[in-house]
């Protein structure tokens, strides 16, 4: 780029987007919304646990509920990779 020219203001982050992580919370928020408009389902977001270092997402109690993820588990991940990147996505449902 030439001196003088002007940049996008995407183009400005665009080293930052593979360098970040989202937080716990953020994909805790995300995986809420994604059960919610694929299944319809309400989940109480203090009965979910995520572990960043093994990119796992866990449901505390309802065994139904837990059975019912994992049935939808790719699809659930495939939506969670598109919302949060690549990075930032997990790769189970436990």
């Amino acid at each position: 780029m030439a001196r003088g020219e002007l940049k996008k203001l995407s183009a400005l982050f665009d080293k930052y987007k593979g360098r970040f992580v989202a937080p716990e919370a953020t994909v805790t928020d995300a995986f809420v919304e994604v059960v919610k408009d694929l299944l319809g389902f309400d989940l109480d977001k203090k009965k979910i646990r995520y572990s960043p270092s093994t990119k796992t997402l866990s449901l505390v109690g309802n065994g139904a509920l837990r059975s019912e993820l994992k049935l939808h588990e790719k699809e659930i991940l495939v939506h969670l990779t598109g919302r949060l990147g690549e990075k930032s996505s997990p790769l189970k449902i436990l």
